[in-house]
């Protein structure tokens, strides 16, 4: 008995070294809620409107021999506040959630976790980096990644936000056209 009160006392120690510096959490049961901010790198408000690719992953109980388990992937967006603050929901039956940051003038942002047990909340802060070469940094890595969730229909993103991505994408191309660069 006293072993498992030890235990369960430093639970939150050891869960806390394996975290970036930029997440923090709350001891609970199992995670449900995600919340930050998304920031500029110098920790001011972001001046430009961002928003997020929130993408959980559901374990199907299909597992081949030699391989690892299927996971069926859906997608939606969020949108922080103004001040950049924002809080997502971790779907229960969801075993992994994958989150992307997205800003005009800025690197993407990538964050991944998988539900463990002692995990009740996470707090992330996202950093966002300017890009100096945003227009390559759009049509190398930004555009295609979110082109996917319009044209892939496995992601189940809801049609309303597939145009939302639609019209940010060809806003971004207008103003490259334009030849005005953040």
């Amino acid at each position: 008995m006293r072993c498992l009160l030890l235990l369960l006392l430093f639970l939150p120690a050891l869960l806390g070294g394996c975290y970036p510096e930029s997440l923090n959490y709350k001891p609970g049961w199992g995670t449900r809620w995600i919340d930050g901010t998304m920031l500029k790198q110098n920790a001011k408000v972001l001046n430009t409107k961002g928003f997020i690719v929130v993408l959980e992953y559901y374990s199907k109980f299909i597992k081949f021999e030699n391989e690892s388990p299927l996971y069926a992937p859906k997608a939606r967006l969020v949108f922080p506040e103004k001040t950049g603050s924002f809080r997502i929901g971790f779907d229960l039956n969801a075993t992994a959630i994958d989150l992307a940051f997205v800003a005009s003038g800025y690197n993407m942002q990538r964050f991944r976790f998988r539900r463990q047990v002692g995990v009740g909340e996470l707090l992330y802060n996202a950093r966002m980096v300017h890009s100096e070469a945003w227009k390559n940094e759009f049509l190398l890595h930004t555009g295609p990644f979110l082109e996917d969730f319009i044209l892939e229909q496995r992601y189940k993103m809801p049609d309303s936000q597939q145009l939302f991505i639609g019209n940010w994408l060809a806003e971004q191309r207008m103003e490259f056209a334009g030849g005005k660069e953040n």
